[in-house]
């Protein structure tokens, strides 16, 4: 699971934190802390909709922030998760921090598009597969080729039937391609950009949380 814990960091300012007095301590530290949270997830969204070339709208929805209470002085931000299994954000996005395959979710392989349109996003829409498997010319399997044994979705000839269409297999037509899943080259380097986004704006955080944390103090 990405997962990014920012916890309480006095050291930066400490002397100013002490002339606030123990009170006031709890609440600008919550106030510091979710601050840095949204400016991580901020960093982290932007950084994804420039690693991916057609980022969706599922992958700009990918994060979510727990947010730092004076009693939990802790923020987090991390890859949104789902509890089925389909997987979320998180498991999508996972190989590309840590390395490994491209999550299918419940799918047994990849969809590749051959002659099919596209959305905005390069992928296939949803209904493509279910508009092709309805088609009487249209059959779902492995077929023998040049390049060996390929599997997908295949169109026969127009008005050839099955058996003709197996027994010249030159004409069929392959729509859509199934391919096993691939290792992902690309890295992103969710932990580094946050870990550098606390360091750079830790100490002006606290600083801004300090002045609210004292105008707000009852007198």
């Amino acid at each position: 699971m990405l997962r990014l814990t920012i916890a309480a960091d006095l050291r930066p300012v400490h002397r100013a934190m002490i002339a606030l007095g123990a009170k006031q301590v709890p609440f600008a530290n919550a106030l510091a802390l979710n601050s840095l949270a949204r400016g991580v997830a901020a960093l982290e969204t932007e950084s994804l909709i420039d690693f991916f070339e057609k980022a969706t709208p599922f992958t700009k929805r990918a994060f979510r922030i727990e947010g730092a209470t004076k009693a939990k002085p802790i923020a987090v931000v991390a890859a949104k998760d789902r509890t089925n299994d389909k997987g979320g954000q998180a498991a999508y996005l996972a190989p590309y921090v840590e390395g490994g395959s491209r999550f299918l979710g419940t799918k047994r392989a990849m969809l590749v598009p051959i002659e099919q349109r596209t959305n905005q996003y390069g992928n296939l829409p949803k209904s493509t597969l279910a508009r092709l498997k309805a088609k009487p010319n249209v059959f779902i399997g492995k077929v023998q080729t040049k390049k060996g044994l390929l599997s997908g979705v295949w169109q026969r000839p127009a008005g050839a039937s099955r058996s003709k269409a197996q027994a010249g297999r030159g004409a069929l037509k392959l729509l859509i391609a199934f391919e096993n899943t691939t290792p992902v080259r690309k890295r992103f380097d969710f932990y580094g950009k946050a870990r550098n986004y606390v360091r750079r704006n830790a100490a002006h955080e606290y600083t801004a949380a300090m002045r609210k944390a004292l105008a707000t103090a009852r007198r």
